[in-house]
């Protein structure tokens, strides 16, 4: 977890995606900025003795050895290695990484609002961030941008690194590009005046039927609650009686905002999270400290990559019999980090404590010599769990009890009540290579793009309605990805179920180009198969000790 008052540079999060969300989990729940520095002690002696002798043996190296070296990799490798031997979660931040790995719990950067992919040698553009500059003068997703303050950087060696410190920069700024967009032969230039792009965690809230309301969080950053919670108000007043949160693939972040979100839906002074550290400074116990500001049946929906505050939030209501968890077994993170800004403007988060769930359970996965930390969750398709919940070890596991006498388990994530496997069966090999080599992206973007103005005029709900009326998409899918290089798909017997998620897929896709993320949610709700669930507990309930359940009329 990382501490609300840690400073960083704004940047451009969304086009830097590709490089930081295989490390989103590890950043998990983060507390604090600045650690208070110790009473003089033996051991802070001892550290100060060691300082000195590296320093002191950098400096001869430096000096006299009999290469060229450099000094900062050997640091850097030095550090690296003291600090393997820790939890997975300690690590240290080069100072030219540092911004862009604080910046993911940021609400919001400074820049032109774009999401961007390099396609050989080109500059695409997939997504307009709403609210951002480039949404307001008309930049489109599919657009490439081809020139960038007068150089021509079409055709040249790109790299996310060089495209962002051309394309950000402080508000009020401007930086002037020309895009090629499809059908239009020459250039189009525009000059876009940089400005604060909001980056929500709460990226969809709206009611999926006229009792249930959904909110999906995809991080907790340091506004998360007060979006959560205007949501929640907002919900209620649309006549809510059922909440769905989705956290899958919610890496983490605040510890307080996710202890501010368990308080608006478990009674006062209910246990939320505990933590135990070095000494009294980081042990301590959080409760709510209010009424609920929702008392009606919740289901909440996990995976295997949602980690940390999201295990946080849903550790607290599993164990007081307050939510149904839908899902499958979440990522198993149970350290907090505090967040330290060294002198360069490189990080080091520190792990400086464990998180307990209100019945007693660590849930953070077992690490250590021997154990593959980082390959988990590639060893639960291989071992088939995420196929099918008989596959999850629990023999080993710590058992604990809810509040309700149910049997919840730790030492390795949280398993859901109600598991719902990964479904690849109704994919294929064709499928799967549209998926990985973005063309359904590129081909739902030329969709969209080509219909533009009938799309926004016409509005999302026309447009859910309209699409499935539509006959020839997969024909017409099928001959674009030849166009792209894409072999026909040869026959098989599973092609028709296969052209139904084909074209729902599409419709995901189109309607994220378009209303960007509340139209993809509201899409792919539709047909997801952990938001089915969750409305069928709502309506049928699980048992009667169940608080999920309600009375029928």
């Amino acid at each position: 977890m990382t501490h609300d008052s840690t400073n960083s540079k704004n940047v451009d999060i969304k086009a830097w995606l590709p490089l930081i969300v295989g490390v989103s989990i590890g950043i998990g729940v983060l507390v604090g900025s600045h650690l208070r520095a110790p009473d003089p002690s033996t051991n802070r002696l001892m550290v100060d003795k060691n300082a000195t002798k590296f320093e002191r043996l950098l400096n001869y190296v430096d000096q006299y050895y009999v290469d060229s070296v450099d000094i900062n990799v050997l640091t850097q490798e030095a550090i690296d290695h003291v600090l393997k031997d820790l939890d997975p979660h300690t690590v240290y931040v080069p100072a030219d990484e540092a911004d862009i790995m604080a910046s993911r719990l940021d609400d919001g950067f400074e820049g032109v609002g774009i999401e961007f992919r390099v396609i050989e040698d080109t500059l695409k553009v997939l997504s307009v961030m709403p609210g951002g500059p480039s949404k307001k003068i008309g930049i489109r997703a599919g657009d490439k941008i081809i020139v960038v303050n007068g150089d021509t950087i079409a055709g040249k060696e790109l790299d996310n690194a060089s495209i962002v410190k051309k394309l950000r920069g402080k508000k009020g700024t401007k930086v002037d590009i020309e895009i090629k967009r499809k059908k239009k032969e020459e250039l189009i230039a525009f000059t876009i005046t940089r400005d604060v792009v909001p980056t929500p965690s709460v990226e969809a809230h709206y009611m999926i039927d006229e009792e249930t309301g959904y909110i999906k969080i995809s991080k907790f950053a340091t506004k998360t609650y007060d979006e959560f919670h205007n949501a929640l108000l907002f919900l209620k007043s649309e006549g809510m009686e059922n909440l769905v949160i989705d956290l899958r693939n919610n890496g983490g972040g605040f510890l307080g905002q996710a202890v501010k979100i368990a308080d608006d839906l478990l009674p006062k002074d209910d246990l939320i999270v505990y933590t135990e550290g070095k000494g009294n400074e980081f042990t301590e116990k959080e409760f709510s400290k209010r009424n609920p500001d929702f008392e009606g049946p919740i289901a909440v929906l996990v995976n295997e990559r949602s980690a940390s505050a999201s295990e946080i939030v849903t550790g607290a209501l599993q164990d007081h019999d307050r939510a149904v968890v839908i899902g499958r077994r979440t990522y198993g993170k149970g350290l907090v980090q505090r967040q330290i800004r060294l002198k360069d403007n490189s990080l080091l988060r520190l792990t400086i404590s464990r998180y307990f769930t209100p019945s007693g359970r660590s849930i953070q996965k077992p690490y250590g010599e021997g154990i593959s930390y980082g390959d988990d969750i590639s060893n639960r398709y291989e071992s088939g769990e995420l196929f099918n919940k008989d596959s999850i070890k629990t023999d080993k596991m710590p058992q604990f009890k809810t509040d309700k006498n149910r049997i919840v388990y730790g030492g390795g994530g949280i398993i859901p009540d109600n598991f719902i496997p990964l479904d690849t069966a109704s994919m294929g090999i064709y499928y799967y290579t549209l998926e990985h080599t973005d063309v359904l992206r590129d081909f739902a973007i030329e969709y969209a793009n080509d219909r533009y103005i009938d799309l926004m005029e016409n509005g999302l709900d026309h447009f859910i309605k309209d699409f499935d009326r539509q006959k020839n998409v997969i024909q017409d899918l099928e001959d674009f990805a030849v166009l792209m290089g894409i072999n026909k798909r040869k026959p098989n017997i599973n092609d028709a179920t296969i052209n139904i998620n084909l074209k729902h897929r599409i419709k995901e896709l189109i309607a994220q180009t378009i209303w960007g993320d509340e139209g993809y949610y509201k899409v792919a709700n539709l047909k997801d198969p952990m938001v089915n669930e969750a409305q069928k507990v709502f309506d049928e309930g699980l048992a009667e000790d169940d608080t999920t359940s309600k009375s029928k009329s």
